[in-house]
Formats: structure tokens, sequence, C-alpha cells
């Protein structure tokens, strides 16, 4: 009986351990990727806005 649970627990572990690791994995991705996102739309907000800003700040 001892045997046979700790196998259980043993492959359950392992596959505990699995699933963590790619979701880990994932997160790290989809991460990365929001981070390169929110850069690229940042950057491009700042060429378009910044232009504009400029007028406003030189204007008031």
């Amino acid at each position: 009986m001892g045997l046979l649970e700790f196998i259980f627990n043993l492959v359950g572990g392992i596959i505990g351990l699995a699933f963590g690791l790619v979701g880990g994995v994932l997160g790290l991705v989809v991460g990365i990727i929001g981070l390169v996102i929110a850069l690229v739309i940042g950057v491009l907000l700042l060429i378009l806005l910044g232009p504009i800003i400029l007028l406003l700040v030189l204007i008031f």
C-alpha cells in the first residue's frame, strides 16, 4: 500500500512539476512579448505625440 501511494505521489509530483515549468515558461514568454509591445507602443506614442507636446510646451 505504501509503495503504491509513493509511486502515485511521485508521478503526480513529476506531472505537477512539468505543468509548473510549462506554465512558468509560457508566462515568461507572454511577459516578454507584452513588454516588447508596450515598449513599441510607448516609442510610437513618443514619436507621434512628442512634437505636439513640444509645441504645447513652447506655446504655454
